[in-house]
């Protein structure tokens, strides 16, 4: 594995760690192909583009609570 592949990887284990984290409420999101924060086109796996976007969205969830 290259150190791209490595970083990637890295990246999306801890997007999945945002998004499964139980008080966070974000491990109920469903992937619907596009970023749940900023709507940018995904696969069918990720919930978000980015890491900023996760946390971006965790932020605004909680301050509706």
């Amino acid at each position: 594995m290259n150190d791209a592949d490595s970083s990637a990887n890295e990246t999306q284990t801890s997007l999945q760690a945002l998004v499964t984290a139980p008080e966070s409420g974000q491990g109920a999101l469903k992937p619907k192909g596009a970023c749940w924060y900023c709507n940018a086109p995904l696969d069918n796996i990720r919930r978000f583009c980015n890491k900023d976007c996760a946390q971006d969205y965790r932020t605004e969830e909680e301050s509706f609570r």
